[in-house]
């Protein structure tokens, strides 16, 4: 039986993971609290207070990804499901991972519409839901450039499954990749988060859409609607900084290393966000994002500062 201290520990430990999609890693976070929740019982007492310190370890794990955000937020919400939190949360991961497969389906299917015959498509840094669009396009693909990722190398990770499916690819340099852009048919990416007027990536995501759009070449955001992060959330999303050391590990003293990872990128024309419900418009985005229930116990942890760790104020 997985604890609670050890799935608090566990869930800790997915910060770690520099080149996971955010996708992944909320699918692992679940099957963490999968696992918890096989021991518990149902009229325990202390267990709205065991959901709460594992909704906020999984809000700490990754503050850049919204699925994780979304994930401890309905965590939560369970938690504050009165007399009914096990059940409420045992329902919600029953259904977790296998809503978000069916989602990467969909996405995929709409966005192979939009591809011409033998289409080169540019692609940046790793994201399941782009990988798995690319797979299930591959009979329209020419060709995928990609470049390196550095500092975790996570493009090499999207060339070499790529290459294993017979999907052609060119792999560059980091530094090269805007200027491939002319030589794509379009551009597609991932977001980390979608916000009401912005996306989150990868840094090295806002030059790619402005090279994009210069050339008149069609952008697409591939992101089903776990990232999309409302308001009441919005003030617990980071954009945080990985350590230095991934970049320079033994910098002499005076040198600051600066590794950035995540960067907001405006919606601007140009640019298409297609989710499992097909193509939305930033207007439509904040719609949505207004209906999206959101926790009680959120507003009063940012007003009151960080709990104990056990789920108590």
């Amino acid at each position: 039986m997985a604890t609670l201290r050890q799935t608090v520990a566990e869930l800790g430990a997915l910060g770690a993971d520099r080149r996971s999609g955010a996708a992944e890693i909320a699918d692992r976070a679940a099957a963490l609290l999968e696992a918890f929740c096989r021991g518990q019982r149902a009229r325990d007492p202390q267990l709205p207070y065991a959901l709460s310190a594992l909704a906020e370890a999984t809000l700490a794990a990754h503050p850049a990804m919204a699925p994780l955000l979304n994930l401890a937020n309905r965590i939560q919400l369970a938690a504050e499901a009165d007399g009914r939190a096990l059940l409420a949360l045992r329902r919600l991961l029953a259904g977790y991972r296998r809503e978000r497969q069916q989602a990467a389906k969909a996405i995929a299917r709409r966005f192979a519409r939009h591809l011409p015959r033998r289409a080169t498509a540019l692609t940046y840094s790793y994201s399941s839901t782009v990988l798995a669009a690319l797979a299930a396009a591959r009979s329209r693909l020419a060709r995928v450039i990609v470049s390196e990722g550095r500092p975790g190398y996570e493009g090499r990770v999207v060339a070499e499954r790529l290459a294993r499916m017979r999907i052609g690819v060119t792999l560059v340099i980091d530094a090269a990749l805007s200027e491939q852009v002319e030589a794509a048919d379009l551009v597609v990416v991932g977001a980390d988060a979608v916000l009401a007027r912005a996306y989150v990536n990868k840094v090295g995501t806002r030059q790619l859409q402005e090279q994009a759009r210069a050339r008149r070449k069609p952008f697409y955001i591939l992101a089903d609607t776990s990232k999309f992060l409302p308001a009441g959330l919005a003030g617990f999303h980071r954009l945080e900084a990985a350590p230095g050391g991934e970049l320079w590990r033994d910098a002499p003293a005076g040198v600051v290393v600066l590794n950035r990872s995540f960067e907001s990128i405006p919606f601007e024309r140009g640019v298409t966000l297609l989710t499992e419900r097909g193509a939305l418009t930033p207007a439509e985005v904040r719609a949505r994002l207004e209906r999206q229930p959101v926790a009680r116990r959120w507003p009063r942890l940012r007003q009151g500062g960080q709990t104990n760790g056990s789920g108590r104020r």
